[in-house]
């Protein structure tokens, strides 16, 4: 049980993080902050020493950084932005299949 319920609340950390971003004004400086957070999250859940982590927070960490530093490429920021979009459905999946799971047992 102690494992789905880090795995959900890492989905919806992840969720957060990346609607913080979505809502910025300041996407560079928003995505210089979330490099930071993310990368604090990945030493907290060892998700390198993870074959399969729940969600790469070392990779979500390099997606900001790459937007931090982008000096405005647009090009570069809209792959970035796909490669957050992925992992987003993916948090979202989660949290669906543990809600899912969730009411299938109360009932």
């Amino acid at each position: 049980m102690k494992a789905d319920n880090n795995r959900i609340q890492q989905a919806i950390i992840a969720r957060e993080i990346i609607d913080l971003y979505r809502d910025s004004q300041d996407k560079i400086g928003t995505a210089a902050s979330l490099d930071v957070l993310c990368f604090a999250m990945a030493r907290l859940t060892d998700c390198d020493k993870v074959d399969y982590p729940t969600i790469d927070w070392d990779d979500l960490a390099s997606n900001f950084d790459g937007i931090a530093t982008s000096q405005s490429d647009v090009s570069a920021i809209r792959k970035i932005e796909n490669d957050i979009a992925s992992t987003y459905k993916k948090s979202l999946n989660i949290i669906k299949q543990q809600l899912s799971s969730h009411y299938l047992t109360i009932e």
